[in-house]
């Protein structure tokens, strides 16, 4: 049976140690003396700051004031490079196999470069697309578009091989991109029946995918229910075409939904969206998730999110907590 997981989890901080390890090594001070040596502890900020923002080492500006330096570095273009690589990383397992299917690269770098609220990263009005062999990929303005969940390089990389044409994979990357949804996969014997009725009625799938009585109770990311109000897929003569949603509405993060754009907006609407942001903080800035006794950290990071509505407003509350560079 499939677990989904949006909790917070107890992880070892192991990253920032290494780099404080560096520093120490490298200045041939005793921890205690770093600890009590004014000039060594703002040496060793400066070097945290710099390396999680850029992955570059500090410069004098950072060195004279190193959180006070974090604004400054959230608009420098290595950071925007490296959060957006990161955030393809984080998105898709393996790398496109053109530039244009890393459609969440180039989105996010769009939305960073602009200053643009983060939710513009799923629901902006843009189209993510490149040359026929799918380079020089360019955002541009798209009455129709959403985010870059509509365009066609992402649609055909993440369209799925379900047999009758519900674009399930389509719905949990939604799903996973948007508020961090992560689901276990369960493995069918061979010759299984995977059909959609056996899928909403089999007790071991319906925890998941959802009942087939779109009225009767189910978990708020039914797959089933999600893959619904999104086209569906259509395979002929090798080419694949995509055909509007006939069984919408659908009950879908507590909201019925009649479309990929409501389902969008549903998530984006929901408290796992700033949670999730702030999850993302903590794995770029730390390299794991936020631990249990990071809580008022995480919280005030959800807050000063939910009020500014940008990524960067999340990474720079946790960035410039006092507890960063201890």
């Amino acid at each position: 049976m499939s677990v989904a997981h949006l909790g917070r989890r107890a992880t070892l901080l192991l990253v920032p140690a290494m780099i404080v390890g560096a520093v120490m090594a490298g200045s041939g001070k005793s921890a205690s003396a770093e600890d009590t040596d004014p000039t060594a502890k703002n040496e060793r900020c400066a070097t945290r700051v710099s390396i999680a923002f850029t992955g570059k080492e500090a410069s004098a500006a950072v060195l004279a004031n190193p959180q006070g330096s974090i604004d400054t570095l959230l608009a420098d273009p290595a950071f925007i490079e490296r959060f957006s690589r990161f955030i393809n990383g984080d998105f898709n397992e393996t790398p496109g196999a053109t530039s244009a299917e890393d459609s969440s690269y180039h989105m996010m770098k769009y939305v960073l470069e602009q200053k643009l609220p983060y939710k513009d990263m799923f629901l902006g009005q843009y189209r993510v697309a490149g040359d026929a062999q799918g380079n020089n990929v360019q955002v541009t303005a798209d009455p129709n578009g959403l985010g870059y969940f509509r365009s066609q390089p992402w649609q055909l990389r993440y369209a799925g091989n379900e047999l009758e044409g519900y674009k399930l994979v389509t719905a949990y990357r939604i799903m996973w991109n948007t508020v961090g949804l992560n689901l276990v996969a369960s493995t069918n014997v061979p010759g299984a029946d995977i059909s959609t009725a056996a899928r909403t009625s089999n007790p071991g799938c319906t925890g998941c995918h959802g009942p087939a009585d779109k009225n009767a109770a189910a978990p708020w990311f039914a797959l089933d229910r999600a893959a619904k109000v999104l086209t569906k897929v259509r395979r002929q003569n090798g080419m694949v075409t995509f055909t509007p949603p006939t069984e919408a509405p659908q009950m879908v993060a507590d909201k019925m939904v009649n479309d990929d754009k409501e389902l969008v907006q549903a998530l984006v609407d929901s408290p796992n969206f700033s949670f999730n942001a702030c999850r993302l903080a903590f794995k770029f800035l730390y390299g794991r998730p936020e631990n249990v006794c990071e809580s008022k950290v995480f919280d005030a990071c959800v807050t000063e999110f939910k009020s500014k509505g940008t990524i960067q407003a999340a990474l720079a509350s946790v960035a410039k907590d006092p507890g960063f560079c201890q």
